[in-house]
């Protein structure tokens, strides 16, 4: 004699639970038999002449006790798996909300579970389940029986299916269970799965795989580490990436799409107890609409794009090779350091699609193919932003394989790489070049302060720090000030200059202003530097100098109303006995010469300056493997700052490195 069981949830909200495509049903089935301990899975498909007439998951795992049916079944939540992490027997479990058994009506209109168990007494018993999609809410629990077969295991068969499902065909079943299931296979190697007879093995189909770490997240005061791990697949499984546990195993998948990925076949699995936890609070599934998944799921979707770029290139290395045996491949040689093979690899991806998207482009004349093919090397090494160039000028692409070219270049984050590494060289070779003309004996001896050295570092702005940014250079007291008030938003001029304590204009070399991050918008903070040349030691008249601006500024009744900070900085290369008594009262040496009033005086040398820069780029340097030397430098101030260097490439190499 059955009894009933009554799901303690409301109709439309089982309705919203049980929607799912038929791979879902089936794989929720498979997950269900695993935390049940399984160690052998069976999908079997019955299918004749008139199609799908049932689809059965078949294991050996523990059963579900008689007693605990009801509750089990009855409500959402309610599963014995919601409170443990683990299994009896120690495996990780997938599921904890009792949802997955109702995904199953999606498939068929009927729902049957036959199980056998093993009672305390040692005793084997089994007893059947059976559900209705048009009354989910009903579950018909049977009698209990003694089992004559002496081992624990479930069968759920789903019967009546509402249509024929094309994606149920065995080719189809293997691959989404290989890429959904291939974690937890390789974790629990006594595990088999098998679909009408064909064992399950991802290892027989994988292709190739990388794993990387990924920043870390903070989430509610907790550090989670991240890390992805793609493998690629020699079938045709759709790609996916898998929100995973920390261990890897699958808890949903993401509904994110990789552009110019068609031609791979991949599952990236994105790893960490965050989404576990983000799962447990019911987060999860809000994807990157919940702010602490965001920047991990951009983090991914870049690797997985650059993972893509280099594959295509390995995958295309018998063209590369035709290129070299024509002379026309623009590398040669051992490419050394990270910029320079992210460089390679950003033009190997560029030259490769371009022969795609061009078929007319490999049959060009020798010269002219080791021309554009120079060209593009010269373009990505110099300024990947100004492809269009070539893209338009060179190689004249329609506008509609320009936009298919500027697509392929969205999921090409080398570009970015580059030009980010680009920038990291040059302010390295800057900061060569400016402690070369600064400290060498030659050079400093004819370096101008205004015309050359104020010039070089009112174009390089980010020395004084990335948060300031240019408002005025070489100017009085008042248009200082005047700058000032229209970044207030105050769009008047002081009626009266603004003198310092002996009554004369101040010239400031620069001021530097930037926004403060507090309650009020229009809040600022300025620096003003005072540059002086390197071979003017700060004594005692410089200092008065900077004080007479700092005190100016401070004591203008006009502008002390207003919330800002102002700090003058005073540069040299030396500072003088005077200098170092007045600087005895700054007990931690930062170089602090007055501090009041929302106005602070500092004396910086430039070594001081020019290691602070060093520090902030020394971790991305040691990264990219950049080498500048002093020779660098030099050239490179004389070729991009040739106006302001003159008479300072009169000396040799041999003289400069003195």
């Amino acid at each position: 004699m059955s009894k009933k069981i009554q799901v303690e949830v409301q109709s439309d909200h089982l309705d919203k639970v049980s929607k799912s495509s038929p791979l879902t049903a089936v794989t929720e089935l498979v997950w269900n038999a695993l935390d049940a301990d399984a160690n052998t899975v069976e999908v079997i498909v019955d299918s004749g002449d008139m199609g799908i007439s049932a689809i059965h998951v078949k294991d050996d795992g523990h059963g579900v006790d008689y007693d605990k049916a009801s509750a089990y079944f009855k409500g959402l939540g309610g599963s014995w798996k919601n409170d443990k992490g683990q299994s009896p027997n120690g495996r990780f479990l997938h599921g904890r909300e009792g949802q997955g058994r109702f995904k199953s009506f999606s498939v068929g209109r009927v729902v049957e579970w036959t199980t056998r168990y093993q009672s305390h007494d040692s005793q084997y018993f089994e007893y059947q389940i059976k559900g209705f999609s048009d009354d989910k809410k009903s579950f018909s629990l049977s009698d209990k029986k003694t089992s004559e077969v002496a081992k624990s295991g479930t069968r759920v068969s789903i019967l009546e299916p509402i249509k024929e499902f094309t994606s149920l065909t065995d080719g189809r079943l293997i691959e989404h269970l290989t890429s959904t299931f291939a974690t937890y296979l390789a974790a629990y190697k006594e595990v088999k799965l098998y679909v009408n007879g064909k064992r399950v093995d991802p290892s027989s189909v994988i292709n190739n795989s990388e794993t990387v770490e990924l920043s870390k997240v903070l989430y509610e005061g907790r550090v989670y580490d991240y890390e992805l791990e793609i493998i690629e697949w020699n079938t045709t499984a759709k790609n996916q990436i898998q929100l995973c546990n920390h261990a890897g195993f699958p808890l949903l998948p993401l509904d994110k799409k990789i552009k110019g990925s068609a031609e791979f076949s991949f599952t990236a699995y994105l790893k960490s107890e965050h989404i576990s936890e983000l799962n447990r609070v019911g987060a999860l599934g809000l994807g990157d609409l919940e702010r602490s998944l965001r920047a991990p799921i951009d983090d991914a979707v870049n690797r997985i794009k650059d993972y893509l770029v280099r594959r295509k290139i390995t995958r295309s290395s018998n063209q590369i090779e035709k290129w070299k045996s024509e002379n026309v491949y623009p590398y040669s040689g051992e490419v050394i350091g990270h910029v320079e093979r992210a460089e390679k690899q950003m033009f190997d991806f560029l030259a490769l699609n371009i022969n795609d998207l061009m078929p007319e482009f490999d049959k060009s004349a020798l010269q002219l193919k080791k021309f554009q093919l120079s060209l593009l090397k010269q373009i990505v090494a110099s300024q990947p932003s100004d492809l269009h160039t070539i893209l338009t000028e060179v190689l004249s692409l329609s506008e509609e394989k320009q936009k298919e070219f500027a697509e392929l270049l969205k999921d090409a984050s080398l570009s970015a790489i580059i030009s980010a590494t680009k920038m990291v060289a040059d302010r390295l070779r800057f900061l060569s070049g400016l402690e070369e003309i600064i400290f060498n004996p030659n050079l400093k001896k004819v370096l101008k302060e205004r015309s050359q050295l104020h010039k070089l570092l009112e174009e390089n702005t980010w020395v004084f720090g990335e948060q300031f940014s240019l408002s005025v250079s070489d100017k009085s007291l008042t248009k200082v000030l005047s700058k000032h008030l229209e970044s207030k938003g105050i769009a008047i001029l002081p009626d009266e200059p603004v003198k310092r304590l002996d009554e004369s204009n101040g010239i400031v070399d620069l001021m530097l202003t930037r926004s403060i991050a507090r309650n009020h918008p229009t809040e600022r903070e300025h620096l003003i530097v005072e540059l002086k040349a390197p071979k003017v030691k700060i004594g005692q008249a410089e200092l008065g100098q900077i004080k007479s601006y700092a005190f100016a500024v401070s004591d203008d009744e006009r502008f002390t109303a207003l919330d800002t900070k102002w700090h003058f900085w005073i540069i040299s290369n030396e500072i003088d006995a005077y200098t170092k008594r007045e600087l005895a009262d700054d007990k931690q040496e930062r170089g602090i010469l007055y501090n009041a009033d929302g106005v602070t005086i500092w004396v910086k040398t430039w070594s001081e300056l020019i290691n602070e820069c060093k520090h902030r780029h020394e971790f991305i340097r040691k990264q990219l493997d950049i080498n500048v030397d002093s020779s660098d430098g030099l050239e490179y101030l004389r070729k991009h700052y040739s106006a302001y260097t003159q008479g300072l490439d009169e000396f040799d190499e041999k003289s400069i490195a003195v």
